[in-house]
């Protein structure tokens, strides 16, 4: 007589054994299928895994959270940037939108849809580091500010802080005070450090919150002058994101989709 609770425990065994091979065989296929991309901040190529459809997921889900959630999905697109190259390399902001159009080209194809018009990526002008100041010092009456370009990692890292902190406020509270939440940390991330007479202030070396407390007193001058640098920095980037129409690729929880 065959015993039927035995039978059936060796199928499912087979059944997870080949669904772990097929899985093993799938990130294989994955690890092997890597594109050539330029990274701008070290003007050399790296190879990179393709989206998969968990990436897609994550950013589809950010969709739906409001400012919270234009902010995580910038934290998303940091990770799949890290986590798809092959190399350890510490990536600049700078580096992100590049990168993304050209996995973007690989992964799904040149199409990306605006308005319902159709554009071509590969028609997008190549993004130029060379116009970008990595540093800059900034100075106002006698207060010295080191303005630096921010890696992924202290980009995530003050993302997150930014989340934790929108998070405490009522929903009254964010429609009032999340721009300016959003401008002061933003402010953070490209903070080198600060210098007044022979006293230096290095950002790395102290927390989030100290960071904070010290640009809410910075002179209203210095702050201009620091927002000025982040937009000239910015600028570039959009360049390289906007057709001949005009119109621009947005990177948002929609990159991936197809349409």
């Amino acid at each position: 007589m065959i015993d039927l609770q035995k039978s059936n425990a060796r199928i499912i065994n087979i059944v997870k054994a080949d669904v772990k091979n097929f899985l093993a065989d799938l990130k294989q296929v994955s690890d092997t299928n890597t594109i050539a991309i330029k990274v701008p901040s070290t003007n050399k190529k790296a190879a990179f895994k393709q989206f998969n459809v968990s990436q897609q997921k994550q950013l589809l889900r950010s969709a739906f959270d409001g400012v919270e959630g234009s902010i995580n999905s910038m934290s998303v697109f940091n990770g799949i940037v890290s986590d798809n190259c092959e190399e350890d390399i510490d990536f600049l902001v700078c580096d992100r939108a590049a990168i993304l159009i050209e996995l973007r080209k690989a992964s799904i194809s040149n199409n990306y849809k605006i308005d319902n018009v159709v554009y071509d990526l590969s028609l997008l002008q190549p993004y130029d580091i060379k116009e970008v100041d990595l540093q800059k010092k900034i100075e106002v009456n006698g207060v010295e500010v080191v303005a630096r370009v921010p890696t992924l990692k202290l980009d995530t890292k003050i993302n997150d802080k930014m989340i934790a902190e929108l998070n405490k406020l009522t929903e009254d509270q964010q429609r009032t005070r999340s721009i300016e939440l959003v401008l002061i940390y933003e402010i953070i991330k490209y903070i080198d450090s600060i210098k007044i007479n022979d006293i230096v202030v290095n950002f790395n070396d102290i927390s989030v919150y100290e960071r904070f407390t010290i640009v809410n007193e910075l002179p209203l001058a210095l702050n201009n002058g620091i927002i000025d640098y982040i937009s000239s920095v910015k600028s570039i980037e959009e360049q390289s994101l906007t057709f001949d129409d005009e119109k621009t690729v947005d990177i948002d929880a929609g990159f991936l989709a197809i349409d």
